[in-house]
């Protein structure tokens, strides 16, 4: 009843002719919610502002989509570069993108702040994006805009952290550690407490290698004390994850589990999916070290399942090979060696190498599975991992099949006694646009509908047509 009632209203409006000035109106209301709600994602009331963005976000994608359709590409810009966190910490990293894509696209006078928190938004969603060559690109702009107009040293600081989270994603440990400490050191002299905290996370990870662990142990803590005093929990999840993970390199197996649970409940306590994919998948390596097999995998999947719905390509390649050592583990040779020759395709795809203490851990894995094959057959396996795509390899990981021929699943063809399936109108509706390739973000722009709707649509599509994937929904319909 409401879509309609909001389509009558809207009709309304427009024969009154107050359309346009009700809907600026409107668009200056979200926009100062936002600028209200920016500095606030971060401290002691980020869970309630986060919670009070979720409730008004269709009111800002329709104050984005009136302002950049040509209205005021300007207050377009502006919005979306105040809530790029919002959609960091939500997981809307490709709807964000194409919001501050579109903004920064426009030619309009917009002051050099507001041009510089979009490129920053673009960088830091390219991050879980696996775009290497978006942030190395935003980040540049950036630095240029920042030296040119004179912002100061918050935002030049944030485009070194960009650049040195692409160094860290090529394993340029030297080149991410130098730009993480020039960034700290300029966040230190501005006293950005978000600018400190994210310049320690950097730095932290790009020294958690053999021989440099106890200075990442150091700047972990570092941050888990400001951070515990300044209030934020959604980055303290990230540092308990990686303090975890350095411990879990150590052989420090029990205090790592108590960090990297404490990640994970806290992740689950703000309702957050983005951030609990990693504490998983590493409590699954911590299970697998104690040689429990079933725990271990039930974690890896559970964390692969989160990185398929976040779409994030770099930690599902991670998780595919974790899962290749679970099964090698377990006497899977040719499972193995599908997982692991997927994982390498895609790592290649992405231009992103493995990571070089995960890969110390995983090579005993990996030697003892291609140990229990024939040289033929542990080729013939790996090759075909490497010939599946992202999903069709999420898909067999997920599964429980050892077959010789991991493919998806064919759809279910309704015998001809069998009633057709019903689907509501609405549920047509968003059927017909995952045909066409949209995303569930893109599915909810169009249909002026909440991305959670349209993810709650899709599922009862899913569960409805028997199918396991949104890519066999095209076959389906036309059945």
């Amino acid at each position: 009843m409401l879509e309609p009632i909001r389509q009558y209203a809207m009709e309304k409006l427009e024969e009154s002719g107050e359309d346009e000035d009700v809907k600026r109106a409107h668009a200056d209301y979200f926009l100062a919610l936002a600028e209200e709600a920016e500095p606030e994602l971060f401290g002691p009331q980020e869970a309630e502002w986060f919670e009070r963005l979720d409730e008004e976000y269709d009111n800002i994608r329709a104050a984005l989509s009136w302002s950049l359709e040509g209205a005021d590409p300007e207050l377009g810009l502006r919005l979306a570069g105040e809530i790029c966190w919002f959609w960091y910490w939500r997981g809307y990293y490709d709807e964000g993108q194409r919001w501050l894509q579109e903004a920064l696209a426009k030619e309009v006078r917009a002051s050099a702040i507001a041009r510089a928190k979009a490129l920053g938004g673009v960088g830091w969603l390219a991050d879980r994006q696996s775009d290497l060559d978006r942030m190395r690109a935003s980040a540049t702009e950036g630095l240029r805009l920042s030296d040119e107009a004179g912002l100061g040293d918050n935002h030049r600081a944030l485009f070194l952290r960009v650049l040195g989270r692409s160094s860290w994603f090529e394993r340029d440990y030297e080149r991410a550690t130098q730009l993480a400490e020039e960034s700290l050191a300029l966040s230190r002299e501005a006293k950005d407490v978000q600018g400190i905290v994210h310049s320690l996370l950097i730095l932290g990870d790009a020294s958690d290698l053999p021989g440099d662990q106890e200075r990442a142990k150091d700047l972990y803590e570092e941050g888990l004390a400001l951070l515990r005093n300044f209030g934020s929990v959604y980055w303290r999840r990230y540092f308990l994850n990686d303090f975890g993970m350095t411990l879990m390199l150590v052989g420090d197996l029990e205090r790592a589990t108590a960090l990297l649970e404490e990640a994970a409940e806290l992740s689950r306590k703000v309702g957050s999916r983005v951030g609990l994919e990693f504490p998983l998948g590493n409590l699954g390596w911590v299970a697998l070290l104690r040689g429990d097999l079933e725990r271990a995998k039930a974690l890896q999947k559970e964390s692969l399942a989160l990185c398929r719905e976040l779409d994030d390509k770099t930690l599902a390649s991670d998780r595919l090979e974790r899962l290749g050592c679970v099964a090698g583990a377990g006497g899977e040779a040719e499972r193995a060696a599908r997982l692991f020759g997927a994982a390498e395709a895609l790592r290649e795809a992405l231009g992103v190498p493995p990571d070089p203490p995960m890969r110390t851990l995983e090579e005993p894995y990996l030697v003892g599975a291609r140990s229990q094959l024939e040289e033929g057959a542990w080729t013939k396996a790996w090759e075909e991992g490497r010939r599946m795509s992202m999903e069709t390899a999420i898909e067999y990981a997920l599964s429980e099949e050892e077959s010789t021929a991991p493919i998806s699943p064919a759809p279910k063809r309704p015998s001809s006694d069998e009633a057709p399936v019903a689907l509501t109108r609405r549920e047509r509706e968003v059927a017909a646009l995952v045909t066409d390739g949209l995303t569930n973000g893109q599915i909810a722009k169009e249909l002026f509908i909440s991305e959670r709707t349209v993810d709650h649509h899709v599922q009862k599509i899913l569960n409805k047509l028997e199918l396991p994937s949104r890519e066999l929904v095209a076959s389906r319909l036309a059945e």
